[in-house]
Parts: C-alpha cells; structure tokens; sequence
C-alpha cells in the first residue's frame, strides 16, 4: 500500500518551496521540479484511493490496518491536497500567472483522468490475480488434505 504520510509530506513540503519561489518573484517555469513533486504525491493519493476501491482478498485478511481506517487517511490526505492545490491557485492569481495556471489544470485533467482509469484497471487486475492465486493455494490445501485423509482411511 502507498504510504499516505509520505505523500501528504511531500506535497506540503513542495507547496511551501512553491510558496516561498513566488515570494522571492520566481517564475513558475523556475518552479517545475516542486510542481512535479505536489503533483507526484498528489497521483500517490489517488492510487491509494484506487487501491482502497479495489482491497484485494488477501490485502482484507492480512492487512495491517483496517480498511476504513486506510480509507479515512486517504480521504483526509485527499481533503489537505485540495487545500494546498487552492493554495497554488491562488499563488498563480496573485503572480499574474493565472493564465498558465489555468492551461497547466486543462492539460493535468487530461492525463489525470488517463491515469487514473490506468491505475483502476491495474489495481482490479491485482486484486483478480491475488484472489485467484489465494482461492487456488486454498483449493489445493485442501484437496492435499482430503488426499491425505482418503490415502490414510484406506490404509
């Protein structure tokens, strides 16, 4: 599982380098690499979210954590990221760089919305091969152990 900590710190760390950028009058094009960073924890979420939609068998039974208390870090990561994301809109208004702002969001959609339905099929595909291979292992227990028991009754 992603680690949800992780991306939310990595986000908030780069939106602060993105805040202080625009206070020493940086250019955005100046800034791609922390945009990169926001953005790339960002996505990190949103396969979390993907992965929470999708738990996989084994994932339910073995999984350290709940599922709902998974869920609840990840929409409380999703509910920060939105208010840093706002808080980078409003930087690029003030900055007179709106319009960059507004083409970088019609672009980011985009392949956002690509990558997720990528990485929702991904996660289903997991989730189908894991099952398969846990049902199997069970299955196989358990004609091993009725063939054993068959073989010892017949003795």
């Amino acid at each position: 599982m992603v680690e949800i900590s992780i991306a939310l710190a990595v986000a908030s760390k780069a939106v602060a380098a993105i805040q202080k950028g625009f206070k020493l009058h940086k250019e955005a094009s100046e800034l791609t690499t922390q945009f990169s960073q926001f953005f790339d924890a960002k996505d990190d979420i949103a396969k979390a979210r993907a992965e929470v939609e999708n738990p996989t068998l084994v994932g339910k039974v073995f999984a350290k954590q709940s599922v709902e208390s998974y869920a609840l870090e990840v929409a409380l990561a999703e509910h920060k990221t939105k208010e840093l994301e706002k808080q980078l809109r409003e930087l690029f208004i003030y900055s007179n760089q709106s319009e960059i702002y507004s083409r970088m969001m019609r672009i980011r959609q985009q392949e956002r919305n690509r990558r997720l339905i990528s990485a929702r099929r991904i996660a289903e595909q997991k989730k189908f091969v894991a099952d398969t291979m846990m049902i199997g292992g069970i299955v196989i227990v358990t004609v091993g152990l009725i063939s054993i028991l068959v073989f010892a009754l017949l003795k």
